[in-house]
């Protein structure tokens, strides 16, 4: 919507007329953003501080896990009706899922980026609502979801590094 108010077909008569897509440096910084898609392996591993989950927990990750699709309500709902539904079946399912969480982590961050840099366009626009509105819907449809990636990657790492007579116990 913040878009389309920018180029016009949606603006209110209220906004200022005229000319206002990103120059330069704003079309520049989009660029970025989608290339944000090809980060580094290396980005997915989980850092010491993640280990424990601690931080995931403080922040109110496994909250949020509860109301996202494939998360602890729509799980409990399907168990429901197939008792035998699993997610996460076996180590190849799980090493599959654990490209699943980087995909969709992947596809959070770029989208965080471009959410970033559509707030500041707001704001250097003096679109004071709209920066607020793109910052706080940014970190609720992108943020969260990507700390509930690294949050599931991480349990699942740490169960797929136990010996496997202690799994199965």
């Amino acid at each position: 919507m913040f878009w389309l108010y920018v180029w016009g077909p949606l603006r209110p008569f209220a906004y200022p007329a005229g000319d206002l897509l990103p120059g330069p440096p704003f079309t520049l910084a989009i660029l970025v953003c989608a290339a944000l898609w090809w980060v580094p392996s290396a980005y997915f591993r989980t850092h010491a501080f993640e280990q424990s989950g601690r931080v995931y927990d403080a922040l109110g990750v496994r909250q949020f896990r509860r109301f996202v699709p494939d998360g602890d309500l729509a799980n409990r709902w399907v168990r429901r009706r197939d008792p035998a539904f699993r997610i996460i079946r076996n180590r190849l399912s799980a090493l599959s899922f654990i490209e699943r969480t980087k995909s969709s982590e992947r596809g959070h961050l770029v989208l965080l980026a471009l959410g970033l840099v559509s707030a500041a366009f707001a704001l250097a626009l003096g679109w004071y609502g709209w920066a607020v509105y793109l910052t706080t819907g940014n970190i609720v449809a992108n943020v969260y979801p990507i700390m509930l990636q690294r949050y599931t990657r991480m349990r699942i790492d740490a169960v797929l590094q136990r010996p496997r007579q202690a799994r199965a116990g």
